[in-house]
């Protein structure tokens, strides 16, 4: 069975053309993305410390403002410019004319971080939950949310690959983006948990994308993955519900498998695809939470701007 893989990666190797628009690019390029389609992606890098909701994503620049040296740096280092209502036109952010140098050179500027203490990025990240509106007024049960990317038309194309075209490969470049932000963020865990699937829809799909995402991550991680957490129901699709209809079509939906008790007391990462309005991992993370487990960091790879 493994020749065989082996054979079909030889013979269709999955990073020749682009994950997203389908070019072909440099097998060696990040992530296995064209320059352009990571131009698009947003790397959340300013989030808050509760639900992991884009607080601050542009950098807006006023026409008349004349901009110093270090500060042409600071705006080329966050990678995210935008054009205000003049039509001033985007900066120009390289010349690099090869597609791997151009996009390691945009990712060192991710992966570098905060250049501040991180106990004083942290204090700052906790005081901005007050200023989410998305926050405000809702109870969550675990400790923190984190997602990598906002979920835009180009960055959800690898979702919709991974789930609805059996791309299962995607996850392998999914758990990559997530492991460097857990790096970035500097937060570490005991478990790794994957959001399960209902069995009717699990044999229609074939594999559960947070599990294939989980089963990577814990690779590269090092960090155990624990499958604990069994789904009851056959739940509608979320989506198409309002907050109330999706608390009300989750309640009970979800409980731990016999045989848990290694997770009490320890963190863990509740990792799934899209967080959106966080009710699936919220009702989740009750559980785990009256099971005993002490934190728990939900993990996912989008998330939607509050805006």
């Amino acid at each position: 069975m493994k020749f065989i893989s082996i054979i079909l990666d030889f013979l269709f190797p999955e990073n020749i053309t682009c994950l997203i628009c389908k070019r072909p690019i440099d097998p060696n390029n990040t992530y296995s993305l064209c320059r352009e389609c990571f131009e698009d992606l947003i790397f959340i890098k300013d989030e808050c410390y509760k639900c992991g909701k884009p607080i601050i994503n542009k950098i807006e620049i006023e026409k008349e403002e004349i901009l110093s040296e270090n500060m042409m740096k600071e705006i080329e280092k966050n990678c995210i410019i935008s054009v205000d209502e003049n039509g001033l036109e985007k900066l120009s952010k390289s010349d690099i004319d090869e597609d791997e140098e151009y996009l390691m050179k945009k990712f060192d500027g991710y992966k570098e971080g905060y250049k501040e203490d991180y106990d004083d990025i942290k204090k700052d990240k906790i005081e901005e939950v007050e200023r989410c509106s998305f926050c405000k007024d809702k109870r969550f049960y675990f400790d923190r949310a984190i997602s990598c990317i906002e979920y835009t038309e180009k960055s959800k194309i690898l979702v919709l690959s991974l789930k609805y075209y059996g791309n299962t490969y995607i996850a392998k470049y999914i758990a990559n983006i997530m492991k460097e932000k857990i790096d970035f963020e500097c937060i570490k865990a005991d478990y790794i948990i994957p959001v399960p699937l209902h069995k009717k829809r699990m044999k229609k799909r074939g594999f559960n994308q947070a599990e294939k995402i989980a089963i990577y991550l814990s690779e590269l991680t090092k960090i155990p993955m624990i499958d604990c957490i069994k789904r009851n129901k056959n739940t509608k699709r979320l989506y198409a519900l309002d907050k109330i209809d999706r608390e009300k079509e989750l309640k009970n939906a979800f409980e731990i498998k016999n045989g848990s008790e290694i997770i009490k007391d320890k963190t863990v990462f509740l990792i799934d695809d899209i967080f959106t309005t966080g009710t699936t991992t919220n009702e989740i993370s009750k559980k785990l939470k009256i099971y005993g487990v002490k934190n728990i960091i939900v993990m996912t790879f989008l998330t939607r701007n509050i805006n």
